[in-house]
């Protein structure tokens, strides 16, 4: 199996320890990996993974540095709070590892260089808002 699948199989199955009972603020009901679909009446929040991007950086022989661009997103009901939202944020990034040393990290196959967020609002007629998360995770992969 390729580094690529080990971390994208990582990030889905450390998101799906998001619950209070784990010590997070936000009890995630299901995570949908990338090319799963979501059910139509999945119960909420939720969080859908997508790869939409993944390039090299630099090769060394059969070595490759690699950035991965994740998108993490939160579905929440249209009455979800702003708070609600940036804490799920938090607890996405806490999930993967983000701020802990190396050693401490769950996400073993890579690196959560950079990240961004944003929350969309609950416009009229929505039955649901969102908070997308923009990872980008640097890893190396062997040819």
């Amino acid at each position: 199996m390729s580094e690529g699948a080990n971390l994208t199989d990582a990030i889905v199955q450390c998101l799906g320890e998001i619950s209070p009972a784990n010590g997070f603020h936000t009890d995630i009901k299901a995570v949908y990996g990338p090319l799963e679909s979501k059910p139509d009446k999945a119960p909420l929040p939720c969080l859908l993974v997508s790869l939409p991007d993944d390039g090299m950086e630099e090769m060394v022989g059969p070595t490759v540095k690699r950035l991965a661009t994740y998108v993490v997103e939160a579905q929440f009901s249209r009455v979800a709070s702003l708070q609600d939202m940036q804490r799920c944020h938090h607890d996405i990034l806490r999930a993967l590892g983000y701020g802990q040393y190396q050693p401490e990290r769950p996400l073993k196959p890579g690196a959560v260089e950079e990240e961004s967020v944003e929350y969309d609002q609950a416009l009229d007629g929505a039955t649901q808002r969102a908070a997308k998360c923009r990872l980008q995770v640097r890893y190396i992969e062997h040819y």
